[in-house]
Parts: C-alpha cells; sequence; structure tokens
C-alpha cells in the first residue's frame, strides 16, 4: 500500500484549516436543522446511491457514496448503471536524506464504469471494470527509479455481493463482499495483485434528513505490496431537498507497516434529477506515516454519473 501523507504547508495545509473550520460549522448547522425539521418521508437514495469505487479505501465493487457504503440495496428487479471519475496527485519525498525537494511527482486516473442489480429482496450484486492512466517514477524496495513513465491500461474487474439482512427503517446493517480482480498486474500504475474485501454497514437515521452511516472493513490481497488492514469510515449525511445531499466523512486506515493509521477527512455533495444522479467528491489525508519514501500533497478528487 502507498504512503500517503500531507505536510503542513502548500494547498493540503490550507484545505487542512478549511476543512475543520468548514466541519464545525456545518456540525451546528446540522443539529439546528435536525431539531427544527419536520419528519418527511425518507428519499430511497438507494436508487440513485453512487458506486464509485476507490482503491486507497477497499476493494468494493458496491462502495456507497464516495468511500462510505450505506447499508441499503438495489430494490428486487432494480439495476443502475454508473461511472466514476478519479484523479490522485502526490509527491515523493526522501525522509533519511532530508531532502526537502521533491523526489518526483506522481498522477493518476481512474475510469471504473459500472452495473448493479437487485437480485433478491435483500441481496444486490455488483460488477465493474477499473480502466487506469499513471505518469510519474515507481518505488522499488523504497528506492525510486530515475526515468519517469507513462502508462494506460485496463487495471481490475471488480465484482461483488451484499446482503442487508437488517432493516426497521431508522437503523439498517448490512455484510458485504467484494474482490477485484487484476488484469494488468506487470504494468506501471495498475493493481498490484487481486483485492478481498469483507465489510459490516450501518446506517442510522437521525431524523428524516440526517442519518449517520459507518462501516468497518477487513480488507487482504495475494500481493506483497499491501498487507492485511482493517479500515473504519464514518460519515454524516443530510439531506437538504429530494434532489440534493451533502456528506462529511473521515476514515481511519491502520498501517502495519508504517506501524500507525493513517486519518483521511472529506466532503461529498450528490444532486439527483429524476433518474439521473451526479457526484463531487474530494478527501486528503490528515497525518505522516515514518516511512523511508513518504507521500506530499496528496489530494483526492472523484467525480461520478449514475442512472437508474
Amino acid at each position: 500500500m502507498r504512503d500517503m501523507s500531507v505536510r503542513p504547508g502548500g494547498y493540503s495545509g490550507w484545505f487542512l484549516r478549511a476543512a475543520i473550520f468548514f466541519s464545525a460549522c456545518w456540525g451546528g448547522f446540522l443539529g439546528a436543522q435536525g431539531r427544527g425539521d419536520p419528519i418527511e418521508p425518507l428519499f430511497n437514495w438507494d436508487l440513485v446511491s453512487l458506486e464509485q469505487n476507490n482503491q486507497r479505501f477497499n476493494g468494493s465493487a458496491l462502495t456507497g457514496f464516495h468511500s462510505i457504503r450505506s447499508a441499503g440495496v438495489t430494490p428486487l428487479g432494480g439495476w443502475k448503471l454508473g461511472v466514476g471519475l478519479l484523479y490522485t496527485g502526490e509527491e515523493q519525498f526522501d525522509r533519511s536524506r532530508g531532502d526537502s525537494n521533491p523526489l518526483f511527482r506522481r498522477n493518476e486516473v481512474y475510469l471504473n464504469p459500472k452495473f448493479n442489480m437487485g437480485l433478491f429482496e435483500n441481496i444486490e450484486f455488483g460488477a465493474g471494470l477499473v480502466a487506469a492512466y499513471a505518469n510519474g517514477r515507481e518505488l522499488i524496495n523504497e528506492e525510486p527509479l530515475t526515468v519517469d513513465r507513462e502508462e494506460g491500461a485496463l487495471s481490475s474487474a471488480d465484482l461483488g455481493v451484499k446482503w442487508k439482512f437488517y432493516d426497521d427503517r431508522q437503523l439498517r446493517l448490512a455484510l458485504s463482499f467484494d474482490t477485484r480482480l487484476s488484469l494488468n498486474e506487470g504494468t506501471f500504475g495498475m493493481l498490484k495483485g487481486n483485492y478481498y474485501n469483507v465489510e459490516l454497514d450501518g446506517d442510522y437515521a437521525v431524523t428524516s434528513r440526517l442519518s449517520m452511516a459507518g462501516n468497518l472493513q477487513f480488507l487482504t490481497s495475494d500481493s506483497a505490496e499491501l498487507e492485511n488492514q482493517f479500515i473504519l469510515d464514518v460519515a454524516a449525511v443530510y439531506s437538504f431537498t429530494n434532489t440534493f445531499r451533502g456528506m462529511l466523512f473521515s476514515t481511519i486506515q491502520e498501517d502495519d507497516l508504517a506501524r500507525t493509521f493513517l486519518g483521511f477527512i472529506g466532503f461529498a455533495g450528490q444532486y439527483v434529477h429524476k433518474q439521473h444522479a451526479f457526484t463531487l467528491s474530494f478527501d486528503i489525508q490528515l497525518n505522516d506515516a515514518d516511512r523511508a519514501i513518504r507521500t506530499e500533497e496528496q489530494i483526492d478528487i472523484a467525480l461520478s454519473y449514475t442512472y437508474a
């Protein structure tokens, strides 16, 4: 797994300060709205929820609203088509040399078409492909190569199934299993090995507009480049109207190689028009991981479209 960190300076530092300020303001706003809003029928977001695959967070083919997956499933006989576009930019530094100049910059773009279908009343199936483009330098035993590389190819095929085993409208729980099968393992920037993900998903409706969501994942791989990981995602999701909702989310990811936990924070917004859903999200990493090669100025931006 790549080492990702953020230093205080640059756009990452500015974004972190803005994120903390916005989180505090939005938290107060949500509390006030939650107390004052009349109870309204819940909107069925399961029909239009984002099916974005962000490989940094998990190996999911059924990932929910950005990195957070709801416990809902596509209704029996229903289906969704979606496509996601994810950009990741980062700079690599050599900590052991004390060099403040970046060794190299690496950019990656992922295109993720996907299909989801309700096979049974409470069981959903998902399948998709990930095409990737990368330019920069590759790390070999944490030592960067001196020649820039540029590659583009199909990275993986994704399969997944989700079972919603509890639903009383206010609290929902689901169990998910996903796999990502590498298609071009030896190509620069592509998925290294196959990923397997087992996940417990839950969401709780605080009001008709405000809900909390959480995922507990175990991610493993047959690749030596990825250690087994436990990942916790939490989010607050607020439906401003029946066509627009926003989300504040955070992720805690175990990193055995660095003997620490990595933290992330991000924001996302989703707009729905009839059968069409559009989502924009971005996130940064909050802390550093102590390795010989570290990543700074990390930012992720994701845009997706879903048709149900």
